[in-house]
């Protein structure tokens, strides 16, 4: 028999014999830092701009290889706080999801992925001279990726790395967050406990 006939044989058993793909359904709650653009930048009378990042992401992976996320993430004092004022950041996107599951979809198993998406980015500046404070809804997008790493069928981590930005530059008035650039944008690195079901 040919190399190309043996070649096509094994590729044949193998689809119809591999085994049905079934959907995974995920709840991601996670911790990570911010870094780069206006992270951790302070305002002029601020001090103490914090870097930390906290929230949940659900994920619904069709078949096991592509998907959808929602991604809701908080980071508060962004710009810094004072003791007339306080700042946050709250994320929320959703995003469309491409992974590859290596070993399979129950137990051990490995999940490199990329994701892409759309959403708000919702800056929150309390006091700071202003009584009613200023806050702004931003249409934003985020792209990234990481890594899943499963140790039974419903129990794994997540490692991720994201970038997020505005499409339109931000106003706040008198007072300047930029960093080079008025749109609002940053990176996340961040790690999180998966429960699959």
């Amino acid at each position: 028999m040919s190399l190309t006939r043996s070649l096509g044989l094994t590729i044949l058993i193998g689809l119809v014999t591999a085994a049905p793909a079934r959907a995974d359904g995920m709840i991601i709650p996670f911790f990570g830092a911010n870094f780069g653009g206006n992270s951790g930048k302070e305002l002029a009378s601020a001090v103490n701009a914090n870097r930390i990042d906290w929230g949940v992401s659900f994920a619904f992976m069709a078949g096991g290889v592509v998907g959808l996320e929602a991604d809701i993430g908080q980071s508060p004092d962004f710009y810094g706080k004072t003791s007339v004022g306080k700042s946050s950041v709250l994320t929320a996107t959703g995003n469309f999801l491409i992974g590859v599951p290596i070993g399979g979809q129950k137990g051990f198993g490995f999940r490199p992925y990329f994701l892409a998406g759309v959403g708000v980015i919702r800056s929150n500046l309390d006091g700071f001279g202003n009584p009613s404070g200023i806050n702004t809804n931003s249409a934003a997008w985020d792209i990234g990726g990481g890594a899943m790493f499963f140790f039974s069928n419903h129990v794994g981590l997540r490692g991720d790395l994201r970038y997020f930005r505005t499409f339109n530059s931000v106003d706040f008035g008198p007072i300047d967050v930029s960093v080079g650039t008025s749109h609002i944008n940053f990176a996340r690195a961040s790690g999180g406990l998966i429960l699959r079901f």
